[in-house]
């Protein structure tokens, strides 16, 4: 997880500037490497799952056949919406900027392909549609109003929710609604830690990440500070990343959660933790390709320059059991 400080040089006539600066973005922590990405799901695609078997050794009495045992198979059914980016630009914005001197000349004037310009506007095209994938995997709702939001269903929105209800993810309070108390969080990334099941359990901590909201990891990190432990739970990478760590696991900063619940869904201190395994969370798609894939063209009867993507996306998760989580 990183703020992304992108920038292009662009070459000018005069000395006024060379450097175009784009607004940061803290980038969506580790892209897809934090998820399981199945490609090639045009419409739907069916993941099947075999029930584990126990309590089928017996002891034998002699000759015959006593079957004890039955396997069970189920399936469930992963879906990608089509989703697609559209958007124009008209040369006369740069009009009386110091961007006009990279316009085309004549009767190309309007066209910004293969300008400056334009691979200035692919450039923060393919940034956008990264966070906007992050932000609908997490918090989509086809049944919202907000068409920024019922792109796709997300994993906290939609599924988390199923999941907790239906009784088959351990859950815990995150004490939402207010800023988090000392001590609060090391408390609730112990209870998430606590109520894991057999299945996620059993399987190394290693393997696993927590995937916290920024209030969560900030909190955190002032518990570890005045307990007295310093770097107890905290390592330093190579390159100077600071890392949170829980019982060994690394800790995923989010800060996007926090700003997305906050703007956007009106709720206020909101905290959110995940323990899971990369692996059981799953962005579909069609082609991996086509996520950022931009079309650029200009259209001489409107005069304009258009942006077009087009792609087919979808969130959901492998195992129930595989999640223990905390929020409100």
């Amino acid at each position: 997880m990183a703020t992304v400080n992108k920038s292009m040089s662009i070459s000018f006539q005069g000395i006024q500037a060379n450097t175009v600066f784009f607004d940061p973005i803290f980038e969506p922590n580790g892209s897809f490497m934090n998820y399981r990405v199945i490609p090639n799901v045009v419409s739907k695609k069916k993941l099947l799952f075999v029930n584990k078997l126990e309590k089928i050794v017996q002891k034998h009495t002699g000759c015959g056949f006593t079957p004890v045992g039955k396997f069970g198979i189920y399936d469930r059914e992963i879906e990608v919406d089509d989703i697609k980016v559209n958007i124009e630009q008209c040369v006369d914005e740069f009009k009386d900027t110091i961007l006009e001197e990279k316009l085309k000349k004549g009767n190309l004037r309007e066209d910004l392909n293969g300008t400056e310009i334009g691979n200035m506007m692919l450039q923060a095209v393919q940034m956008g549609i990264t966070l906007d994938y992050h932000r609908l995997f997490w918090f989509g709702d086809k049944s919202s109003l907000d068409p920024a939001y019922n792109v796709t269903d997300g994993i906290w929105s939609v599924y988390i929710p199923q999941l907790v209800n239906a009784n088959l993810t351990p859950f815990t309070s995150a004490l939402s609604g207010a800023p988090l108390a000392a001590g609060a969080a090391t408390t609730i990334l112990t209870t998430v830690y606590d109520q894991q099941s057999l299945a996620l359990a059993g399987l190394p901590d290693g393997m696993k990440k927590l995937y916290v909201s920024k209030s969560i990891w900030n909190a955190y990190r002032a518990d570890l500070e005045n307990s007295g432990g310093g770097d107890a739970g905290r390592q330093m990478l190579i390159d100077g990343t600071q890392t949170l760590l829980f019982r060994g696991i690394m800790l995923l900063e989010n800060p996007n959660w926090d700003e997305y619940t906050t703007n956007d869904l009106g709720l206020i201190d909101q905290h959110e933790v995940m323990l899971t395994i990369p692996d059981n969370l799953v962005f579909a798609t069609d082609l991996m390709s086509d996520l950022t894939s931009v079309m650029m063209f200009f259209d001489p009867f409107e005069e304009v320059t258009k942006i077009k993507v087009q792609a087919k996306f979808g969130t959901n998760f492998v195992h129930p059991s595989l999640f223990s989580v905390a929020f409100n």
